[in-house]
């Protein structure tokens, strides 16, 4: 019980500091990743931006708490549905095919992509 109450406090902080982190650096924006950048990277970072990306993603299902919060309140319960269907060998493969068919589109957000052509989509169906 001590130990879930330490593991809750210290995802609460990180979630505290992703969240302020506009407001503690207001003259600077968070790095935006590209299709531009996804295509120039490496497979060992392009796997460690998945990575980054589904662990926020269970830092912050892990403080929303069971059950989710209304899909008007929380996107991550799509994002976790939706991209439950897929390994991260499978992520970035869906990712280099969706930029390799759309080479006019590297300026898109790399996010947007997950969003829009792998959670947002799969979100319905049964893993």
């Amino acid at each position: 019980m001590k130990d879930n109450a330490w593991r809750r406090g210290l995802l609460g902080l990180v979630l505290a500091l992703i969240l302020a982190w506009p407001a503690i650096g207001s003259a600077r924006e968070v790095p935006l990743v590209t299709g531009e950048h996804w295509t120039k990277s490496t497979l060992q970072e392009r796997k460690s931006f998945l990575l980054g990306a589904t662990t926020i993603m269970e830092l912050e299902q892990e403080v929303e708490g069971t059950p989710p919060p209304p899909p008007d309140k929380s996107l991550i319960d799509v994002w976790c549905r939706g991209l439950s269907h897929y390994t991260i060998d499978e992520m970035v493969k869906a990712i280099d095919d969706w930029y390799g068919t759309h080479p006019d589109k590297l300026s898109r957000p790399v996010v947007e992509v997950m969003w829009y052509e792998l959670a947002k989509p799969n979100a319905e169906k049964k893993p």
